[in-house]
């Protein structure tokens, strides 16, 4: 996929297989046959609408907020460059070194 493509078209493959959840997204994943696509699969989009929607959308706010937390948790995990870059080659040394970085981070 090259890089100047938007995200939206390719966010129907990604969530295929996620069936009765809240799929929490941010403004650029809004598209009403998106989101009907989401509850066709029994999920409940959390996404709110664009601020050039003509009617404003209604989402969970409460369950939204939580969408900074884990997006928190990455950029702590994004600070240490051998996470970012990946030199780990298994699973569980990588996961390890996530261990230790958020240990790190907590502590």
């Amino acid at each position: 996929m090259p890089g100047n493509v938007s995200d939206i078209t390719v966010a129907p493959e990604l969530t295929a297989e996620i069936a009765g959840c809240h799929v929490v997204a941010d403004a650029g994943y809004d598209s009403d046959p998106y989101r009907e696509i989401l509850r066709g699969n029994n999920n409940i989009p959390v996404i709110p609408g664009r601020k050039n929607r003509v009617t404003p959308m209604v989402y969970d706010q409460k369950i939204y907020a939580l969408r900074r937390r884990i997006e928190q948790i990455f950029g702590v995990i994004k600070e240490n460059r051998r996470l970012t870059v990946r030199y780990e080659k298994s699973d569980i040394a990588f996961l390890a070194f996530v261990a230790i970085a958020l240990i790190k981070s907590y502590l």
